[in-house]
């Protein structure tokens, strides 16, 4: 009864939770991957997720012979040459991912007639052309559209006025936090609207965290006796080459193993993306360490809610030199301000550990800003009600 879209890993990932929950009230869900040039297959959640009961893939909804088939085509073709090649075609690959739409639209009507389709859901950083494209189905059958969160907003940034329309246009939007009222300067109007629904994050309610660690093997693995450290990386940062110095220094240190995840939202082909670059998903990685590092991210509340030591690189910048994360409102999250502390930290892991971890009382009180829930419990219940009550 449930349609979700997806254009990227960090799409799916947000909204996995929310998938899994419905088809295990025995609701039928259905997931459409825009993205014809990165393919989830061989992403262990991913397969985890299709293969459970009442998930069903959506096959491509083009019509043979038409224009957009030979296209996709060719571009499959496209997709068979090197990496080194594939890799030179950036704005041919941003492109594709922006602006070209594989659907036919009166098959997707077709499909969602036949399937009792109740609502659409996609995430808020999906491309303004597909919004659009889905949009303009939902207003044609009247389903309901449902905006999800596309992250933790945990820089303490305000959009331009103009971004903010997409929220004129669907539905519902599903926040995290509190976050996104200062992000979006949402008016009060809006706010006591029942269009907005603060039910916290889905990528961090406790069933969620457990099932993600019985579904990663890695952290069973022997240790050798060296520090397990998770360094995660953003390559399109501004502070990248800052990053990549640490790294390096990182290397020199003989007691330590790294394990290195880079922010999988790009919009080159799968044999070449970061997805394929990572040693592990994010998850995986988190649970396979003894020590996380990171910049200002939602790795960082995976960390605390794991209860795993770790260090906010807080002089790291991400889009440019005035980002301040709303992590620097929190004293017990360990910030070193550059690359010499946390060399420091790291070669006193041992004696230093115990201070890394966010303990109990605090944990509450930053979980329950960023994911408004001291626990994690609970809120994948939200989120099925939510569901449940448009479709009575």
């Amino acid at each position: 009864m449930h349609l979700f879209f997806i254009d990227q890993y960090i799409s799916f990932d947000m909204m996995a939770p929310i998938i899994y929950k419905l088809s295990k009230k025995k609701s039928r869900v259905y997931l459409y991957n825009f993205n014809k040039v990165q393919s989830l297959r061989k992403i262990k959640l991913y397969n985890f997720i299709i293969k459970q009961k009442n998930i069903f893939e959506v096959k491509d909804l083009i019509h043979v012979f038409s224009k957009k088939y030979f296209f996709l085509i060719f571009l499959n073709l496209l997709l068979l040459m090197p990496s080194f090649i594939l890799k030179k075609g950036f704005k041919f690959w941003k492109f594709i991912w922006e602006d070209i739409n594989f659907i036919s639209k009166d098959l997707l009507i077709k499909f969602i007639r036949k399937n009792n389709i109740k609502t659409i859901s996609y995430d808020e950083s999906l491309v303004e052309k597909k919004k659009k494209f889905i949009n303009s189905v939902s207003k044609d059958l009247n389903i309901p559209i449902i905006m999800n969160h596309g992250g933790l907003y945990t820089l303490k940034t305000t959009i331009k006025k103009k971004d903010i329309n997409k929220f004129k246009e669907s539905d519902f939007f599903l926040s995290p936090n509190k976050y996104p009222i200062y992000f979006y300067n949402f008016k009060k109007k809006y706010l006591k609207s029942n269009k907005y629904n603060q039910l916290g994050s889905p990528r961090f309610d406790i069933e969620w965290l457990n099932l993600l660690k019985n579904i990663n093997f890695h952290q069973k693995q022997k240790k050798n006796g060296k520090i397990r450290i998770a360094f995660f990386i953003r390559p399109t940062s501004i502070s990248n080459t800052r990053v990549l110095n640490l790294l390096k220094e990182l290397n020199k240190i003989n007691n330590i193993e790294i394990k290195i995840n880079y922010k999988p939202r790009d919009v080159f082909p799968t044999k070449c993306s970061n997805l394929q670059k990572s040693d592990m998903d994010s998850s995986e990685l988190i649970l396979w360490s003894d020590l996380i590092i990171s910049y200002a991210s939602s790795i960082i509340l995976e960390g605390i809610s794991r209860n795993k030591p770790l260090i906010y690189l807080d002089y790291l910048q991400i889009k440019s030199k005035e980002d301040i994360s709303w992590f620097d409102n929190f004293a017990d999250i360990k910030k070193v301000k550059n690359s010499t502390e946390a060399i420091k930290l790291i070669m006193n892991f041992k004696k230093n550990r115990d201070n890394l971890i966010i303990k109990n009382l605090k944990k509450k009180i930053i979980l329950n800003n960023f994911i408004s829930n001291k626990t994690g419990k609970g809120i994948l219940n939200k989120y099925y009600s939510f569901y449940e009550s448009l479709i009575k």
